[in-house]
């Protein structure tokens, strides 16, 4: 049997990963966003050490979600 490549490897890695997000009942979203938001959204990533930008998306979108609720 081959060995697997490093980019085989990371593949299985990222589904395995995935796949545990949606057993928890999580969604991957894709969007198209303006380049200045991103450098902002890393710039903010970077200065709270994360190590990726989910965990800013998910808070931003709770608190405007809460925003229009509370309208």
């Amino acid at each position: 049997m081959a060995s697997r490549t490093r980019e085989q490897v990371k593949l299985e890695s990222v589904r395995n990963l995935r796949a545990r997000w949606r057993a928890e009942g999580r969604i991957l979203v894709q969007a198209d966003l303006p380049g200045e938001l991103v450098a902002e959204l890393d710039r903010l990533k970077d200065d709270a050490g994360l190590r990726g930008r989910a965990p800013i998306i998910e808070e931003a979108l709770r608190f405007y979600i809460e925003a229009k609720q509370g309208t």
